[in-house]
């Protein structure tokens, strides 16, 4: 039994019902041109069989038949559904009959005929419904195409906005995120104020202790450890959302070198490495920010650190490579299997026997040096072969020299004058801790515990400098400088901001404010005697 045709495929034959061959005969020579299969019935019965396999364009039916007639076919054709529209013209070699051509018609006949048939007009209306039909069947697939175009706009509409709605969420989400890390920060800031200041206090007490003097070393590293995930992982978060920047200027790269390794060379000493530093005997100056190229070569040490055993070779050197300055820092250890090295600056991404850390170093140094203008890479022959990693940056050319040098100050001990000093602190052991810090440096200090007592402070003692925490109840440090700042009556202390919150909108805000410096706790003590000495 042949399938039922398919529904999208506009039906091509045409069924002709007669009991007398020859008429049979007589209308497939009359229809043969039409390009259409013929599929011949001799009984009604016959033509419903036919109809319930498959579909067609016309159907040509004999009135006159034994059993079952024209006129009762008929009725049954147009009592399914399948069938109902199909055109249908009626043949007969009766006389003219009004009543039975009502009848046809009643029945839903399309034309009536009578025999003999003259083949040119029999052809001739078949054409007209065998075309009709096509061309129905066509709207149809045409209309089928444009409900599918229709369908496919709505969905591709609505995977816009849902495009659309997902970043609008990652974005908010993003913010949450930022939002969470710098209060993070700052609530681990708050407590590591007091300890790394307590650390300090403790230095003169331990010279006289071995025990206690590695206790105190111990734990002055790893409170630095500990300061710098903080600012690792706040500045992964600030360059993904573009909240970095970079000031480049003309950097002696010497400079650079000497800062970062004053920076790790604790943790080389700890681990008992041999560091060598290659410096060429002409400077390189390089168009750079020196405080995040700093960080970039820091960064790298650091990690050479890490991941070389006790006792390994680290070598930072310098050289001219065209127009790029590259630093190149290499060491003995564990290396870096084949499969990692596509991966290694990504975000959290550790060697397996890491030691610890976020694995946000090296991410850091490929997005810094990326914003320098600069590129880096890593090599290693694999686990236990040791690693190189390479940074190119510019050189600085005659504009970038014109913008004048920014190599980075370096602190040479404390600051021999006396100040007076007034710290508006809400946290006491902070409060406490830098006070007896600061008074050990030889300064006069006045405490407050929150804004409007700092007020008074600063009024009465008229002090160099004030030293206030900006997250305070009442009056907050943004509205203490502000009010500072419109006395116009009496002299202006050197202002410093000192906070838990480091983001750059922070530190622009406290600017904008009034303050001097901004200082993100737990402050280094090099850079509160830079501050005070300003």
């Amino acid at each position: 039994m042949r399938p039922p045709r398919q529904r999208d495929a506009p039906p091509a034959d045409i069924l002709v019902v007669d009991d007398n061959k020859p008429n049979l005969a007589a209308i497939e020579v009359a229809l043969g041109d039409l390009g259409r299969r013929l599929v011949k019935a001799a009984s009604g019965e016959e033509a419903l069989r036919h109809l319930l396999t498959r579909d067609f364009a016309l159907i040509i039916l004999d009135v006159q038949m034994p059993h079952m007639d024209g006129f009762e076919t008929a009725r049954l054709i147009r009592e399914r559904k399948r069938s109902r529209h199909v055109p249908i013209i009626f043949i007969t070699a009766h006389n003219r009959n009004d009543e039975q051509v009502l009848e046809a018609y009643r029945l839903g006949a399309s034309d009536f005929m009578f025999k003999p048939i003259v083949p040119e007009v029999l052809r001739a209306k078949a054409k007209v419904f065998v075309d009709l039909q096509d061309r129905t069947a066509e709207n149809e697939r045409q209309g089928r195409l444009l409900a599918e175009m229709e369908r496919r706009d709505i969905e591709r509409k609505a995977a816009m906005e849902r495009e659309r709605w997902e970043a609008e969420l990652l974005r908010e989400e993003s913010r949450q995120k930022d939002e969470f890390l710098a209060v993070l920060a700052h609530e681990l800031r708050n407590p590591l104020s007091p300890i790394v200041t307590g650390i300090q206090l403790l230095k003169p007490y331990a010279q006289d202790n071995e025990k206690l003097d590695r206790v105190r070393d111990m734990m002055e590293r790893q409170s630095h450890h500990l300061i710098r995930l903080i600012d690792d992982l706040l500045d992964v978060a600030r360059i993904s959302s573009g909240k970095i920047h970079v000031q480049i200027g003309s950097v002696d790269l010497g400079g650079i070198v000497t800062q970062a390794v004053d920076s790790v060379s604790s943790l080389i000493d700890e681990r008992r490495h041999t560091l060598k530093v290659e410096q060429p005997d002409a400077p390189l100056t390089v168009a750079a920010d020196p405080v995040r190229l700093t960080q970039v070569v820091a960064n790298l040490l650091n990690n050479a650190a890490r991941y070389t055993d006790p006792g390994g070779r680290i070598t930072l050197s310098c050289a001219r490579d065209g127009d790029d300055a590259v630093i190149r820092v290499a060491d003995n250890g564990r290396g870096i299997a084949p499969q990692m090295l596509n991966s290694i600056f990504d975000r959290f991404v550790q060697e397996d026997g890491g030691t610890g850390g976020l694995g946000l170093g090296l991410a850091l140094v490929q997005r810094l040096v990326a914003m320098h203008g600069g590129r880096v890479r890593a090599h290693s022959e694999g686990r236990g072969k040791g690693s190189e990693f390479c940074v190119w940056i510019p050189l600085a050319d005659s504009d970038t020299a014109a913008a004048g040098d920014e190599t980075p100050a370096t602190v040479e001990g404390n600051d021999e004058t006396e100040l007076s000093i007034v710290l508006i602190e809400d946290e006491e052991d902070i409060r406490t801790s830098l006070c007896a810090l600061l008074e050990g440096w030889g300064h006069k200090v006045k405490v407050a515990g929150d804004g409007a007592k700092g007020l008074k402070l600063i009024a009465r003692h008229k002090p160099h400098a004030a030293i206030i925490d900006i997250a305070m109840p009442g009056i907050d440090g943004y509205e203490v400088a502000r009010r500072i700042r419109a006395n116009k009556k009496e002299p202006c202390p050197r202002l410093i901001a000192m906070t838990g919150f480091g983001r750059d909108r922070d530190r622009e805000k406290a600017l904008r404010a009034g303050f001097d410096r901004h200082i993100t706790k737990p402050a280094r003590p090099e850079d509160l005697q830079r501050a005070l000495r300003e």
